[in-house]
């Protein structure tokens, strides 16, 4: 499902293992693709757009059904309603594929998919830090989950009331982000010093976020080397290059090298999008946090503080901040060391091998 560039990439990631299989074709698909052409920027702007102009309005959205049973009820109800022309032309595409199995990175995904292939064996994968009731509106037969949740003992509660296989495989992620590369190597291939410091900020695959303050604030900052990457956000990355112009600050656009640039960094600082923080996850890669968007991200940042190796910033604040994490080693090496638990390098694996392996019992939804 498209609302997010992390939904994507995890069900990518997935792909290409899937695809090392023997005798096993996977094919990924964008839901917001089947919808006609001149309905989906809508949708897509739309959500971004109630996301950075009313974000009050998102999080009792978000709230609501989380909380409330009814709600939630009425809100499947209403996507699946919604979803006829995505239902329509699903349908099609599984007529014609066959698939034996169906795994899906967001909930939307087991709403939109006929009744008639509900023998089909699914599998949900959470690639947020949270498990959103909306998940248990249709149940999948296996449910994949992140490591170290906090609340364990309530997934166990669920599997009792539904029958579901709960696993605790981590999100998955391009299996490159696990690959290890010295802070020296990746400073020589990207040009940056080795001996200097190097914040990386990020702001998503759309950079979103107060990235022109951030960067505003930093700039005196001229003993680091200070790297901003701005995604697909062509308008941003204009107006920071325009501004900004110092031999210690970097505008980059949208790269395919990220993994190299968290390789190279000392210091991420980030909106808490679930699929960017397990990809600072895989590099143990410390973070500042700044304006998580109510709903997910607020569980993906309480995950990150509880775990103690991310820590909350604002532009006020975040000069100082920086300044003290970079002159204390002591402290970064001590929160690089809280990642070991967290790391999940075998998610692909492990998801593919639960894939292959699902039945399709009868289940309840909550």
């Amino acid at each position: 499902m498209g609302f997010g560039t992390g939904h994507n990439s995890a069900a990518k990631a997935l792909a290409c293992e899937f695809n090392k299989q023997p005798n096993v074709t996977a094919e990924v698909v964008d839901l917001l693709q089947l919808i006609p052409n001149s309905f989906h920027p809508l949708l897509q702007s739309g959500y971004h757009g109630m996301l950075s102009k009313f974000p009050t309005l998102y999080y009792y959205l978000y709230d609501w059904t989380h909380h409330n049973k009814v709600i939630r009820y009425v809100s499947s109800e209403v996507i699946e309603k919604m979803g006829w022309s995505i239902r329509k032309r699903l349908n099609q595409l599984i007529r014609v594929t066959e698939p034996t199995k169906i795994v899906t990175t967001h909930p939307f995904g087991l709403l939109m998919c006929p009744d008639i292939y509900e023998e089909i064996p699914t599998v949900g994968v959470v690639t947020d830090y949270e498990l959103h009731p909306i998940w248990l509106a249709r149940v999948p037969h296996v449910l994949c989950v992140p490591k170290k949740l906090p609340n364990w003992h309530q997934f166990e509660r669920i599997q009792w009331q539904t029958g579901l296989s709960l696993i605790e495989t981590g999100i998955p992620v391009n299996p490159t982000f696990y690959e290890h590369v010295s802070k020296q190597e990746a400073c020589r291939r990207l040009g940056l010093s080795p001996v200097r410091p190097v914040v990386l900020v990020m702001g998503g695959g759309t950079g979103l976020g107060p990235l022109e303050q951030v960067v505003g604030e930093l700039q005196e900052l001229d003993h680091l080397q200070l790297v901003v990457l701005t995604g697909k956000n062509r308008g941003l990355f204009e107006r920071l290059t325009q501004q900004f112009v110092a031999p210690h600050i970097r505008i980059e656009g949208y790269r395919t090298d990220v993994p190299l640039w968290m390789s190279a960094a000392d210091l991420l600082i980030t909106k808490p999008g679930g699929v960017t923080i397990t990809e600072a996850i895989a590099k143990q890669l410390p973070m500042l946090l700044f304006e998580a968007f109510p709903g997910q991200e607020e569980a993906n940042q309480q995950y990150l503080l509880h775990h103690r190796v991310a820590m909350i910033t604002r532009p006020s604040t975040i000069r100082l901040q920086v300044s003290k994490l970079l002159d204390s080693p002591l402290q970064l090496g001590r929160m690089r060391e809280r990642f070991e638990v967290l790391m999940s390098s075998d998610a692909c694996q492990r998801i593919v091998k639960e894939t292959c392996n699902a039945k399709a019992p009868i289940l309840q939804t909550l």
